[in-house]
C-alpha cells in the first residue's frame, strides 16, 4: 500500500507539468474507475492533444488505444515510464476536422470496455486565419474603383487636341532622329 502513494504522486505531477497553463478536461464513464485527461481542450484543426489515462484501479491494465473523429486514426496509449498503470499518448487533429465538440473515448481493459472505459469530450475551434479573408479584413462589398476612362464620353473638340498631340510628340521625335543622324548629336548642323 506504502507504494501506491509515491506512484499516484508522481502520476499527478505528470497529468500537472503537462496541462499547466492549459485547459484540462478530465473525464471517466459510467461506474469505471478509468480516467482521461486532454490538455488543452479547445484546439484548432492541425494542432496536437496530449492525453493521459490514469488506469490505476485495475490490476493489470492493458488500454486500447483512445479513438476519436477529430484524430485521424486510433492512438496508441503508451506507459509513462515510473507511473504504473498511467498511460500517455499524443494525437494530432485532422486538419479537415469541422469546428465543434468531439468524443475521446477507450477503455484500460479491452476485454471489458465497458466497465473500464473512459470518455471525455474535446473541442476544436476555428483559428482566426481560417476566417474568409473578407471577414477578417472587414470588406464587405465590392470596392468602388471606377470602370476607367472606357465610360468617359469626349467631345469631338476634345479629341481633336489628344490626337494633336500624339501626332506632334510623334513628329517630333522622328525630326530629332533624322537631324541627329545627319550632323550633331544635338539635332543642329
Amino acid at each position: 500500500m506504502m507504494r501506491m502513494q509515491p506512484l499516484a504522486a508522481i502520476g499527478a505531477a505528470v497529468v500537472c507539468a503537462v496541462g499547466l497553463g492549459a485547459p484540462m478536461a478530465v473525464a471517466s464513464s459510467g461506474g469505471s474507475a478509468a480516467t482521461i485527461t486532454l490538455s488543452p481542450t479547445r484546439l484548432e484543426p492541425g494542432q496536437t492533444v496530449s492525453i493521459e489515462v490514469d488506469c490505476t484501479a485495475y490490476n493489470t491494465p492493458r488500454p486500447s488505444g483512445v479513438s476519436s473523429q477529430a484524430f485521424s486514426s486510433t492512438v496508441l496509449l503508451h506507459p509513462v515510464a515510473g507511473a504504473l498503470g498511467h498511460f500517455s499518448a499524443a494525437a494530432t487533429i485532422r486538419t479537415s476536422v469541422r469546428p465543434g465538440s468531439y468524443t475521446v473515448a477507450g477503455s484500460c481493459q479491452p476485454d471489458d470496455a465497458r466497465s473500464s472505459g473512459f470518455v471525455t469530450t474535446l473541442t476544436v475551434g476555428r483559428t482566426e486565419t481560417e476566417r474568409p479573408r473578407r471577414e477578417r479584413e472587414g470588406v464587405v462589398g465590392p470596392v468602388r474603383t471606377g470602370v476607367g476612362g472606357s465610360t468617359y464620353s469626349a467631345s469631338p473638340g476634345q479629341i481633336a487636341a489628344g490626337a494633336a498631340l500624339v501626332l506632334g510628340a510623334g513628329g517630333t521625335a522622328v525630326w530629332r532622329r533624322r537631324r541627329a543622324g545627319r550632323g550633331g548629336a544635338d539635332g543642329v548642323s
